[in-house]
């Protein structure tokens, strides 16, 4: 057992430095309908970097993203009145040049475009010249890419120069954006085809950009070019949250539309001399002449890489739907003892119950806290379950309540090597009528990974998977890219060396690399969504979106549910380490800023924040940083010497824990107290 300890005779502690350099809310004390912005305050600190107007004719607008907005990073919940209206030609404002940007770092903000921009128009730069500087920009390819928003950037070979040179700068026109052309999700949509004299013919104003006409051989020029069609103004009239994420120890880019991550680069660094941030200010809003209807609100820079967790959002109310949620915390709950019932903490049925071997309680867990956006609360974790043991498994009995749109999520650690193909959280009817979430032992490429498999019949099940009878038949989704998928997004990684990389596996059947124990052996969160009324099926590991594929139903007869119970753990006669915890199943698709999270234990030393000493009474109340799920005990004494205890191992739910000692003798006011932590 660890301890650490603070001593405190009086005193106070300063708080933990939020990673938010600015956050930019157009909220100001004087702000109005449609009266012009003065400046936008920087509310973590007024006074630095506020974003002054740097061109046009900025105003204020009541279209707001939602009436208020919650800051999972402070905990806050903000009144959300006004954004900026940014329509009228250069309308913009600028943050001075600061070292604070100078780091990795989030940039976020929510948009609404409402009329077309013109081609490549950013709202959003930091541009020192041409071959150093990034964007935010519109896509305006002629192709099916119109309408998406993206992330430019730009790096040189060498010196900058002021010039974008192909073949000499490291990074040109390097973009990152929702994939899939006329699939990718658009944060403009402008339907209407039009003849070769502009007058409409076809669908109009849509909002499905499957109904742009693009065909550059019919001697159409408005074929040719998808942004020459429709009226000019958005058919899909919405707010959109967007996020873009720089560690520049690696040069990793990544971008977020509407909280999903869609598409992660790394930027070519072949001199090995890092990034160079542009020395410039950052400029945000109309960055051209242009005259079209465009809004932004709640613009937010962090010096740390944030994840769709701590993004800005509406606030969650009533959301969620949880139907069980199986946490492995029960009274009585002891290391290695065994698991007798799993309760659902939200509700009296549906607790899982030992099917097979001989599940346990484990103290090995993902954090000694988490935290549940749905219900906005921190929970203490002690206990995982541990299906080391062949077979060992939880049942949930069958229940219509697991007969839905749902959302399956868990925090997972595979110590040893499962065999191939085995499941570890399924429901399964028959052979062809089952979903499940495996393991990929493929010998090669995919090996490693986590995924969902998924298997519908045509017709009725008949326990059998025929080949141009049923619908769909090992419907996979998981980690894409084959032997290119990292190591951080595999469950298991094991080669000769030791090193966790895929690049070290040599034999042609990579489970036959290494000792047969993970090289990254650590906890990771996985979900599995599934939408009843659409079929579609998304699978996401760590929080970030791997896979979004839709179940065929040729028979246009809907989804049926397999009719059997819910099982998790051990699925299979083979002993390996594997751990499990915090199995939640809600009944609707969640976002992944609403998927449990673990709490970061804080980077501040312990300390003793607040020591009120009332000698009336007398009574002493001492308050301390604390890490909700960690267990703490105070003594005290009055001559530093000998100590006597007055909480025992106590633990925190909240990040303070307050003790008031009562028991003071004589109301002496030489006293000292001592917190320990026991980890």
């Amino acid at each position: 057992m660890f301890i650490k300890y603070v001593i405190c005779a009086l005193g106070a502690c300063l708080a933990a430095q939020a990673d938010t350099v600015g956050l930019w809310r157009f909220d100001e004390i004087n702000a109005a309908l449609d009266s012009p912005v003065a400046s936008s305050i920087n509310t973590t600190s007024p006074g630095t970097l506020d974003a002054l107007v740097a061109g046009g004719n900025p105003l204020y607008s009541d279209d707001v993203p939602a009436a208020e907005i919650f800051d999972p990073v402070s905990g806050t919940t903000y009144t959300n009145q006004f954004s900026l209206n940014a329509s009228a030609g250069s309308s913009q404002l600028s943050i001075e040049d600061a070292v604070d940007f100078n780091s990795s770092f989030t940039v976020e903000f929510f948009v609404k475009y409402v009329g077309e921009p013109g081609g490549y128009e950013a709202i959003m730069q930091r541009v020192q010249t041409s071959d150093l500087s990034w964007k935010i920009d519109f896509d305006h390819g002629a192709n099916s890419a119109f309408g998406r928003i993206r992330t430019r950037w730009d790096t040189p070979g060498g010196v900058a120069d002021g010039v974008a040179d192909a073949l000499v700068d490291e990074n040109v026109n390097f973009v990152l954006g929702p994939l899939g052309n006329v699939a990718a999700p658009k944060i403009y949509v402008d339907t209407g085809a039009k003849d070769a004299e502009g007058l409409d013919v076809g669908p109009q104003n849509t909002g499905n950009p499957n109904d742009y006409v693009y065909d550059t051989t019919n001697g159409n020029p408005n074929d040719a070019d998808v942004a020459l069609q429709g009226d000019g103004m958005n058919d899909i009239d919405e707010w959109h949250h967007v996020a873009m994420s720089f560690d520049q120890d690696t040069g990793e880019i990544k971008f977020y539309f509407d909280y999903l991550l869609s598409q992660t680069r790394a930027l070519a660094d072949t001199e090995g001399d890092g990034y160079t941030h542009p020395a410039a200010p950052i400029f945000f809003g109309k960055l051209t002449g242009s005259e079209y209807g465009l809004l932004m609100d709640e613009l937010r820079y962090s010096n740390a890489i944030l994840t769709p967790g701590d993004f800005l959002r509406e606030p969650i109310v009533g959301a969620g739907n949880t139907v069980a949620h199986w946490r492995l915390e029960e009274e009585g709950a002891v290391d290695g003892g065994d698991v007798i019932v799993a309760e659902n903490s939200v509700g009296p049925t549906n607790s899982a119950a030992p099917n097979q071997g001989i599940p346990r309680y484990s103290s090995d867990v993902p954090s000694p806290a988490i935290f549940d956006p749905i219900s906005n609360t921190t929970l203490s974790n002690q206990f995982s379950l541990d299906v080391t043991e062949a077979n060992s498994r939880l049942r949930v009995a069958n229940d219509p309540s697991l007969n839905t749109s749902f959302t399956l999520e868990f925090f997972m650690k595979v110590i040893d090597e499962p065999g191939g193909y085995h499941s570890f959280l399924r429901r399964s009817q028959a052979g062809d009528l089952r979903w499940q979430i495996d393991f990929d032992h493929a010998n090669t490429g995919p090996f490693g990974r986590l995924r969902s498999r998924w298997d519908t019949p045509g017709g009725e099940p008949n326990n059998q998977n025929e080949a141009g009878i049923d619908e769909n038949i090992n419907f996979v989704v998981g980690p894409q890219g084959g032997a290119n998928v990292p190591g951080d997004l595999r469950i298991w990684v094991d080669t000769d060396p030791g090193d966790g990389l895929v690049s070290s596996y040599d034999d042609a059947d990579w489970s036959n690399d290494g000792d047969g124990v993970n090289d990254n052996e650590a906890w990771h969160h996985a979900a599995l969504t599934f939408d009843e009324d659409t079929g579609e099926v998304g699978f996401y590991f760590d929080y970030e979106l791997m896979q979004i594929r839709t179940l065929s139903d040729s028979e246009a007869d809907g989804y049926t549910h397999p009719d059997a119970p819910f099982d998790f753990g051990k699925l299979t006669n083979a002993g390996y380490g594997l751990l499990l915890d915090e199995v939640r199943f809600s009944g609707e698709v969640l976002l992944p800023f609403q998927f449990l999270q673990v709490v970061t234990p804080p980077t501040v030393e312990l300390e003793i924040t607040s020591l009120v000493y009332d000698a009336a009474t007398p009574k002493a109340t001492v308050i301390w940083s604390a890490v909700p799920g960690r267990k703490y005990s105070l003594d005290y004494s009055t001559d530093l010497e000998t100590w006597f205890e007055l909480l025992e191992e106590e633990v925190a739910t909240e990040e303070t824990y307050t003790f008031v000692d009562t028991e003071l003798e004589g109301g002496s006011p030489k006293i000292f107290y001592r917190v320990r932590e026991i980890e």
